[in-house]
């Protein structure tokens, strides 16, 4: 499932208050994605930059999504915006959401299968639809590399 397609379908309590998510792709921005909550439509927003390539959307997407589905975005606090592909090593929300998004998009239990089968990080990346630097990660972070 896409994670467009998940956040379509969650919907977070607070207290006995209901607050939808939005994934909204954009064109007007230059950083790659933010999360923020709108107090006012009680609605999370997670936005995107729909000029990057497929892939590094999706990386994107479930990046905001972590932000919030992990209670980084809250009323009254800067939305999460994401202006590059580093993370500093002290950011550990940046740390967390990239962590949700590795898992969502490469599950461990698919991902050592399918190195079982092929061992080309080129084709892992096309196989899950991400980037190589995401598939090198992912790799790594879980003992692979």
């Amino acid at each position: 499932m896409e994670p467009v397609d998940i956040a379509r379908y969650l919907l977070i309590t607070k207290g006995d208050e209901k607050r939808n998510i939005s994934m909204v792709g954009r064109e007007d921005i230059t950083f790659s994605g933010q999360a923020r909550y709108d107090q006012e439509k009680k609605r999370y927003y997670c936005e995107y930059n729909v000029n990057e390539p497929s892939y590094r959307q999706r990386f994107t997407q479930a990046h905001e999504l972590g932000h919030v589905v992990l209670g980084h975005v809250r009323n009254g606090v800067s939305p999460k915006r994401d202006t590059s592909f580093a993370v500093r090593s002290d950011d550990k929300d940046e740390i967390d959401a990239n962590q949700f998004a590795a898992e969502l998009l490469m599950p461990e239990e698919y991902v050592r299968t399918a190195v079982k089968r092929e061992f080309n990080i080129n084709k892992l990346a096309s196989l899950f639809d991400v980037s190589t630097a995401a598939m090198h990660y992912r790799l790594k972070n879980l003992g692979l590399l």
